[in-house]
């Protein structure tokens, strides 16, 4: 049930009303598929981070789209930032589209064993043709989808401005509302992609097998890695969270985007020291929701040294107070789990929970 709520609280955030930077211009353009692959190549088009997380489209889905290309059907104009400062392009909707074109391409240049879903809508020189296939007996439906054409309007910006970065965040919004929706942390790892990003990923995936069992669900679209970055935000920022949690974090990561390799160590090694002595301690994480780990870990890491280095410092009882607290009965985790008032309050229990009590 706190799950669940929790999950309500954060798709009924509102994104800030944000308004378009005036020194922000868009211009169209096509791109033919074959001119795509060749700017993934050359590493022109980023879109390598959204591979991390699983293929959203199922193989029906890219089948019919090479099957659209193929019928020379109308393809939705693709979105894509360019940052003037990096030149760097961002795919900002369509990332399902190039993703397809990329993997297909890919599989044509290397003889892959890629195949294709059989499906009776769709012509019969795709539907269940392995790509190696389709080269050796049709090399005419290569050659047309290459030189196929997509519309794609560019946003030029400059990512190095707050500003420039906040109206390309709300656009991913706003224009990722077809299919399957990217979600706020897929959106960061496009557009704060840094070091701080590399940080949470490497943390996810160190600590995949404990921060599974604690939160009982696996990482999907990048779930563990947006908890991570909120474990740093609120170690490092806590006094000026306002209540809205997108904002808060994305300002934490536009912030702390390309942090040094000193921090970046020192910041790894304490989000693996807190993980390993909650895991350790056997508390009983069947019980857990998202915001009653992130109060553990939050309590935890602000007091590491003490327990650590504590005489008889039992973890499991300090969890079961900390339950028993007013600001973590089922009531008071109902809804408006992130406001300001409720998220300060927890904060500060956990912190007093697992501090040192005589030195309060």
């Amino acid at each position: 049930m706190y799950k669940q709520q929790e999950i309500l609280d954060e798709y009924d955030e509102v994104i800030e009303n944000v308004v378009p930077p005036q020194d922000i211009f868009a211009f169209n353009e096509s791109r033919s598929c074959a001119d795509l692959k060749r700017m993934y190549d050359k590493k022109q088009i980023d879109i390598s981070p959204d591979f991390q997380r699983e293929q959203v489209w199922k193989l029906p889905a890219q089948t019919r789209f090479l099957d659209s290309l193929l019928k020379n059907l109308p393809i939705p104009s693709m979105c894509i930032s360019l940052d003037i400062s990096s030149q760097k392009r961002v795919v900002i909707d369509g990332l399902q589209r190039i993703s397809t074109i990329v993997k297909f391409l890919d599989a044509v240049e290397n003889d892959d064993e890629f195949q294709l879903s059989s499906l009776d809508d769709i012509d019969d020189r795709l539907s269940g043709m392995k790509i190696k296939q389709i080269k050796e007996c049709f090399p005419e439906v290569i050659s047309f989808i290459e030189n196929v054409s997509i519309p794609v309007t560019v946003l030029r910006c400059d990512l190095s401005k707050k500003d420039h970065m906040d109206y390309i965040f709300t656009i991913f919004h706003r224009l990722n509302t077809g299919g399957v929706k990217l979600n706020n942390q897929e959106i960061r790892n496009c557009i704060f992609n840094g070091k701080l990003n590399n940080l949470l990923v490497n943390c996810a995936i160190d600590k995949y097998n404990e921060i599974k069992a604690l939160l009982g669900s696996e990482n999907s679209r990048f779930a563990f890695e947006e908890f991570i970055l909120r474990f740093f935000a609120f170690q490092d920022e806590f006094s000026i969270y306002r209540g809205n949690l997108t904002k808060f974090l994305n300002d934490y990561m536009a912030c702390y985007k390309m942090i040094d390799d000193e921090e970046f160590e020192k910041k790894k090694t304490l989000f693996s020291q807190v993980i390993d002595l909650v895991f350790a301690n056997n508390i009983d994480h069947k019980k857990l929701s998202k915001v009653i780990l992130e109060a553990i870990l939050y309590g935890v890491a602000k007091n590491l040294e003490y327990l650590k280095n504590g005489a008889n410092v039992d973890l499991s009882t300090r969890y079961e107070t900390l339950i028993s607290l007013e600001e973590f009965k089922t009531e008071n985790l109902q809804g408006g789990l992130m406001q300001k008032q409720k998220v300060e309050a927890r904060l500060n229990q956990a912190n007093n929970v697992f501090g040192d009590s005589s030195q309060k």
